[in-house]
């Protein structure tokens, strides 16, 4: 899964692909000669192996700053419709707004990632169970003061998707159309995403639904390695995806999908 942030705030690539004037891009796309950042980005993440593209306009980093809905599909909207015209890709929308999925579901696009899923499951279930479409359910404890204090983060995560399992079913939800994400990064202190992420095949073995290693340059990774340069942050994503594979993760969420896909194969020679 590559990433493609189409933000200004990122907290690793903000404003990599990211153009401020939407009015030009959108005649960049009219023109048809000239592409946006987001585009050509799009393409390399596709050329590059990625099977699924995860298009995001709002930044998820708690530094920075909320956008409404309006400003969100402005951002995504064209991209979009370039994205889902590739037929050798899945398009992933990251959005915690069931408006913003809805608009891209209806468009064609077959996953919907949502960051707060545990917050307010009901109500982005209730839109995309009337697509054929996967649902990502985050766990997000940003809201939980609770967790910091736990001495069992990976069961209380567990727990949590437990419940999620028996919403869906309560709403005649296809429990087999959702994807847990841990959310490492998401309300937990860097000693506890560590002890996620080392036991991550936990959740692997309990649920048969897939879990997404998505540790792309998240700051636990600074913390373990004591940087926070940019390939240093590379490698040690590379590493993430190793050992993630071996746990027995399925869909790995990247910045940089060439050097993951390559560990991924080997990974297969390896532990298959």
């Amino acid at each position: 899964m590559g990433i493609l942030n189409i933000t200004p705030d990122s907290f690793s690539d903000g404003g990599n692909f990211f153009d401020q004037d939407d009015r030009s891009r959108r005649q960049l796309m009219e023109a048809g000669s000239l592409q946006p950042k987001a585009v050509q980005r799009l393409y390399e993440l596709v050329d590059q192996g990625g099977t699924i593209i995860d298009i995001g306009g709002e930044s998820t980093n708690p530094q920075a700053i909320g956008v409404d809905a309006n400003t969100e599909w402005q951002r995504i909207g064209n991209v979009l419709e370039v994205a889902i015209a590739i037929d050798s890709i899945s398009v992933s929308v990251d959005t915690y707004r069931p408006e913003i999925a809805q608009l891209a579901l209806k468009r064609g696009a077959n996953i919907i990632n949502d960051v707060c899923c545990t917050w307010h499951f009901r109500e982005m279930a209730t839109v995309v169970k009337d697509f054929d479409a996967h649902l990502i359910v985050t766990h997000n404890a940003r809201n939980d003061k609770n967790f910091l204090q736990t001495n069992d983060p990976v069961g209380n995560i567990i727990s949590e998707f437990e419940k999620i399992l028996d919403a869906a079913t309560l709403i005649n939800f296809d429990v087999e159309r959702i994807i847990f994400d841990p959310g490492i990064g998401f309300g937990k202190t860097a000693q506890q995403n560590l002890e996620i992420f080392r036991t991550i095949g936990k959740m692997c073995s309990k649920f048969p639904n897939p879990i997404i290693c998505a540790t792309s340059k998240k700051s636990f990774l600074s913390a373990a390695i004591n940087c926070d340069a940019w390939k240093a942050l590379s490698n040690a994503t590379i590493a993430t995806t190793m050992e993630g594979f071996r746990q027995g993760c399925k869909i790995f969420r990247v910045h940089d999908v060439m050097e993951n896909l390559v560990t991924l194969k080997f990974a297969q020679k390896l532990y298959e």
